[in-house]
């Protein structure tokens, strides 16, 4: 594979991990408010729909598009879980990731 080509690619996760992102935190904030929003079970184990979930979608995205393969640089891997780290901890709500030391 080329270096173009994989930057390309790399570019293009980028891109599909931050709208997967998006989508998902929206589609849960809608169920949330509409089905659990009284629960207590969503207040206490906060990181399994904010942590867990999103990072597992974004690695599911990440083996699909051909990363974590036999014989597939290693650099741009590294890039990848990088990128899902980020991503992830970006679309942590303010109350859960800053507690309360943010506000």
């Amino acid at each position: 594979m080329t270096r173009t080509h994989l930057i390309e690619k790399l570019l293009l996760f980028l891109f599909l991990a931050i709208v997967l992102a998006f989508a998902y935190h929206f589609a849960f904030a809608e169920l949330y408010a509409h089905f659990f929003s009284t629960s207590r079970a969503f207040q206490t184990i906060w990181y399994v729909p904010f942590v867990i979930v999103p990072a597992l979608l974004q690695l599911a995205l990440a083996v699909g598009m051909g990363f974590w393969r036999k014989g597939h640089s290693g650099w741009a891997d590294i890039i990848v879980l990088i990128a899902i780290m980020v991503i992830v901890y970006l679309n942590i709500d303010a109350d859960y990731s800053c507690g309360s030391g943010c506000f």
